[in-house]
C-alpha cells in the first residue's frame, strides 16, 4: 500500500515539474508576443487590377491607392520577427512535448514498479500462507502423536490397573483360603 502511495507521489512530482517547465518555457520564449512587442504592418496582397486603360500593381510601389507608404526594410524586419517568433513557439512546443513524453515514460515506469511490487507482495503472501499451512499440518501431526501417546499411556494404565486388580483378587482369594484352612483346623481340634 505504501509503495503505491510513493509511486503516486513520484507521478505527481513529475507532473508538477512538467507544468513548471512549460510555464518557464512560455516566459522565456515570450510566446505569444504581447501586442506591444508585435512589429510590422499589414500589407495588401499583390494583385493586378484594371484601372481605366492600364494596370496598376497594388502594394508593389511606394504609394498604394489607400495612401499607405510601405517600406521594404520594415516589411522584411516584420517577417523576420514573425519567423523568429514561430521558431521560438515551435521550440517551446517541442520542449513541452519532450517533457510530456518524459513524464509519461516516468509514470509508466512507476506503474511498472508498482505492479512488480504488488506481484512481489502477492508472492510473499502466498509463501507466508504456505508456511502457515505447513506449520498447521505439523501442529496437527504433533497433536495426533501426543494423542496416540496419551492413548498408549491410558491403555498401559488400564493394563496395570487390571493386573493390580488381578493380584489383589489373588491375594484376597489366598487370604480367604488361609482363613478357611485356619477355621477348619480350629474346628478340627
Amino acid at each position: 500500500m505504501s509503495n503505491s502511495v510513493q509511486g503516486l507521489g513520484k507521478f505527481l512530482i513529475g507532473g508538477g515539474v512538467v507544468a513548471v517547465a512549460a510555464l518557464v518555457s512560455i516566459a522565456v520564449f515570450d510566446y505569444p508576443p504581447a501586442t506591444d512587442d508585435a512589429a510590422g504592418t499589414i500589407v495588401p496582397a499583390k494583385r493586378f487590377r484594371a484601372d481605366g486603360g492600364g494596370t496598376t500593381i497594388i502594394g508593389d510601389s511606394a504609394a498604394t491607392q489607400s495612401g499607405i507608404v510601405t517600406d521594404r526594410a520594415s516589411t522584411d524586419a516584420a517577417n523576420a520577427a514573425m519567423a523568429d517568433g514561430i521558431a521560438k513557439a515551435q521550440m517551446a512546443d517541442g520542449v513541452a512535448k519532450a517533457q510530456m513524453a518524459d513524464g509519461v515514460a516516468k509514470a509508466q515506469m512507476a506503474d511498472g514498479v508498482a505492479k512488480a511490487q504488488m506481484a512481489d507482495g502477492v508472492a510473499k503472501a502466498q509463501m507466508a500462507d504456505g508456511v502457515a499451512k505447513a506449520q498447521m499440518a505439523d501442529g496437527v501431526a504433533k497433536a495426533q502423536m501426543a494423542d496416540g501417546v496419551a492413548k498408549a499411556q491410558m491403555a498401559d494404565g488400564v493394563a496395570k490397573a487390571q493386573m493390580a486388580e488381578g493380584l489383589s483378587r489373588a491375594q484376597m482369594a489366598e487370604g480367604v483360603a488361609k482363613s478357611q484352612a485356619a477355621d477348619a483346623s480350629t474346628r478340627a481340634q
